[in-house]
């Protein structure tokens, strides 16, 4: 039932409940309070009063009086509504002698079984009196006993009308309280609202639409900051999603297209046994074409949407090049590449095997791609201060310098590139630049048109 309440209610109430415990408490105590307050005050009237009469029999110089003469015209002992004080004296023989006007035809009783000065309650003519009597001394010879009841009526009354006061309060208070909270619920909350609007609007097609922030810098404000952040998040990683499709349906078609085209061709009329082979051979081409377009892009969707998990050890940077060159020795004698290496003696690192043998073979795939037949390519390893420089330096076509600082970017061809008929996709060192930025190094390209490039890959270490 609680769950259905709206929220600004449900605060609402919350607070008018926490609230109301709190008002009780007050209650109770002020109650309290003025309870004990009119008890002792009305017990002090008696205790005054009662030790007035003694002192005066006792003081006396010869006993003649048991009051003050006039004492019972005053209003407390004519009065029976005015904080009347009720008062009756006895002889030394239990004989009543006196006693205040008030009274009328009744009297207070001495009550044997109670001390003298106590103070205590007794029944008298349908209400309550708070009771204290005491012996009448003059000369330390007892001459009378006093007996003096004060009422509380009035103060029974005074409290009865501050309970019923503070009960119809309570209830007033606490539907004020509730009406106010809720307001200023409703007024806290408003930005939620604003929140919940502007998200239904944000769909998959309008992901760049953003909360506006509160102008306060509290909880809301935070909590508007962290869903625009996730925004920024899901957008940055949808036109990631859309880039990869894109991307993918576009590389990967011209291959398909070739694949498809050259199968279709074979099949239309009986071919010679040289044609066959030939055919088959280009598809084959193709196909490795397309299943190292299908790694490239796997592993650029990796490396950007997973970055975190990488698993670091100690290596060293020759023994990584040497396997490297291993893998091309194939395209290195098929187009008769002159390799020259210098190896000089450099520390071992503390990076990402995996990452560091895809950049290496990246670059060393470029090389090879871009150097012409019987061309020569240099590799060399040193180590400069604080990091060591690895340098692979060919003498290809080079790049122009205006498109060098392109050339990082993802599907970016140089113009001779396609000029030359050489095939890529133009991702290569687009993830040899990702993956060297990850494992905390970087590259550094010169290049000139057709004197060849230089890359160098600087790994600093401590």
């Amino acid at each position: 039932m609680f769950k259905k309440i709206s929220i600004k209610n449900r605060i609402a109430l919350l607070y008018s409940i926490s609230f109301s415990g709190l008002m009780l408490l007050i209650f109770s105590v002020l109650y309290a309070v003025v309870s004990l307050s009119i008890s002792a005050s009305v017990r002090n009237i008696l205790k005054e009063e009662i030790q007035h009469h003694v002192n005066y029999v006792k003081k006396q110089p010869v006993f003649t009086r048991y009051i003050e003469e006039g004492e019972w015209n005053e209003i407390e002992h004519a009065d029976l509504e005015l904080n009347p004080v009720f008062i009756s004296i006895y002889n030394k023989d239990f004989q009543l002698v006196e006693q205040s006007p008030n009274l009328k035809e009744h009297h207070l009783k001495w009550q044997d079984g109670q001390p003298e000065f106590s103070i205590f309650s007794f029944p008298f003519n349908g209400s309550d009196l708070l009771i204290s009597q005491a012996v009448l001394v003059h000369n330390h010879i007892t001459v009378g006993y006093i007996v003096i009841g004060v009422s509380m009526k009035n103060q029974q009354m005074v409290l009865t009308y501050l309970q019923l006061a503070l009960w119809l309060i309570f209830p007033l208070s606490l539907g004020i309280i509730f009406l106010t909270a809720r307001f200023i619920a409703s007024k806290s909350i408003a930005p939620v609202f604003t929140i919940i609007s502007t998200a239904r609007t944000i769909t998959e097609n309008h992901l760049s639409q953003r909360i506006e922030l509160p102008s306060h810098e509290d909880e809301l404000h935070t909590l508007t900051v962290t869903i625009n952040s996730l925004l920024d998040r899901l957008e940055f990683q949808l036109q990631k999603a859309r880039q990869f499709s894109a991307d993918a349906s576009h590389e990967l078609r011209t291959p398909l297209a070739v694949i498809k085209g050259t199968l279709e061709i074979l099949i239309r009329k009986q071919r010679t046994i040289e044609e066959y082979e030939n055919k088959i051979g280009y598809t084959l081409k193709q196909a490795d074409r397309l299943s190292q377009l299908v790694e490239q892009f796997l592993l650029l969707a990796r490396i950007e949407n997973d970055p975190m998990e990488i698993k670091k050890s100690n290596l060293h940077p020759e023994w990584l090049i040497r396997q490297s060159v291993e893998r091309y020795q194939v395209f290195l004698k098929e187009k008769q590449i002159q390799l020259s290496e210098d190896y000089q003696p450099v520390p071992t690192i503390y990076r990402c095997q995996e990452y560091l043998e895809i950049i290496m073979d990246n670059l060393l795939s470029n090389a090879i791609k871009f150097v012409n037949p019987k061309g020569i390519i240099r590799i060399a390893l040193q180590k400069e201060e604080n990091q060591i420089v690895m340098t692979i330096t060919d003498n290809g076509i080079g790049i122009s310098p205006e498109e060098l600082h392109y050339i990082t970017n993802r599907y970016y061809r140089a113009e001779n590139v396609k000029t030359n008929n050489i095939k890529g996709s133009g991702l290569g060192l687009h993830i040899a630049y990702k993956l060297a930025q990850l494992d905390g190094n970087r590259l550094e390209i010169e290049s000139l048109p057709g004197k060849g490039t230089e890359v160098r890959l600087i790994m600093p270490f401590e």
